[in-house]
């Protein structure tokens, strides 16, 4: 009898390790990731991303009324597109922008950090958006998450996805691809002020024959930077704009010294396009003092090249004072210019 016990006993420890065994070799060699498509949403209804957005607008339009508001998606709508943006370089922050190229119109998915190593350019992803919501910040439009009572007082409709439990409730990775010429919206001196308008905002342009300007921008000053302090251990951030050439500093695409980061804005238009225009023409390179590229030297003033970016709109609190922006994926984007 205690020998049965002892080789039952025995059997059990071999069938442990060899339970263990198979999970290490599982770790070492994991089953491939699922490549979503369409298919997998047959009971989903699907939804362009232009339709998607015009959704918020047929709600509250797309005026100053607009800003801060809130759309929360309670049908079961699937939408997709490719991914556009890369947050490799640290100037992209917390966002995937995706493109349908069936309706020409691209959204930003507010996600997490690093999603570079997770939603790769070029990539197909489909987004359930159930349970979500379109908010505006400024003018543009985002999908994220309901925002909490204090997320509505500093001026934020949703927010951000914070955990990769969460994306994956509502982000699915589809195949891998190449962005096409045709995905990318090609502006010229000729054509800016036709082809480029607010359907554009959230795609991927890219701006040729574009000049580097300093001076003053619609009562702004270019270039300048932003310092960001928190005075007596304040929450409340202080904003204060300061200049590179008063600081004795060399015009950079953004603040990064001494430990202290912050954002940047250059100004960069078409030669006849009216300098106090804010609708076209006339556009600000705002870069992150986390970017990779934050400290390269900004080009050469009246230098002329091109950038491609992702286009977006900003605008004060209130609804003035628009600008519309360029988001750099990366530095390799600027072509051309020439520097001092």
């Amino acid at each position: 009898m205690c020998m049965n016990k002892k080789i039952l006993k025995l059997c059990m420890v071999v069938a442990v390790l060899l339970g263990f065994s198979g999970c290490y070799n599982e770790y070492d060699d994991p089953a491939p990731a699922k490549v979503w498509t369409r298919a997998d949403f047959a009971g989903s209804k699907f939804i362009s991303i232009k339709d998607f957005k015009q959704l918020f607008y047929d709600k509250y339009g797309n005026g100053v009324g607009s800003l801060a508001q809130t759309l929360e998606i309670t049908e079961d709508y699937v939408i997709s597109g490719k991914v556009i943006s890369s947050d490799q370089a640290g100037n992209v922050y917390k966002s995937v922008y995706i493109y349908d190229e069936d309706s020409k119109s691209a959204i930003e998915l507010k996600l997490i950090v690093s999603n570079y190593v997770y939603f790769h350019v070029g990539q197909t992803v489909f987004v359930k958006t159930k349970g979500l919501c379109i908010g505006s910040y400024r003018f543009m439009l985002s999908v994220g998450a309901m925002p909490t009572a204090t997320d509505i007082s500093n001026g934020y409709a949703n927010r951000n996805l914070e955990t990769m439990y969460l994306v994956d409730q509502h982000v699915f990775r589809g195949e891998l691809g190449q962005l096409k010429e045709s995905d990318i919206l090609t502006v010229t001196p000729d054509n800016y002020g036709t082809v480029l308008n607010d359907d554009a905002l959230g795609r991927l342009i890219r701006l040729e024959g574009l000049t580097y300007k300093t001076g003053t921008f619609d009562t702004d000053r270019y270039p300048q930077y932003l310092e960001t302090t928190y005075v007596n251990g304040s929450n409340t951030a202080n904003y204060v704009n300061k200049y590179f050439d008063d600081e004795d500093l060399t015009p950079t695409y953004a603040y990064s010294y001494d430990g202290n980061r912050y954002y940047g804005s250059a100004w960069f238009g078409y030669a006849s396009a009216n300098s106090s225009s804010t609708t076209s023409g006339n556009y600000i390179v705002r870069s992150s003092g986390y970017s990779n590229f934050a400290l390269q030297p900004l080009p050469a003033s009246g230098s002329t090249g091109s950038i491609t970016a992702i286009y977006t709109k900003y605008s004060s609190r209130t609804g003035g004072f628009i600008k519309y922006q360029l988001l750099l994926n990366s530095y390799e984007d600027v072509k051309g210019f020439a520097t001092e």
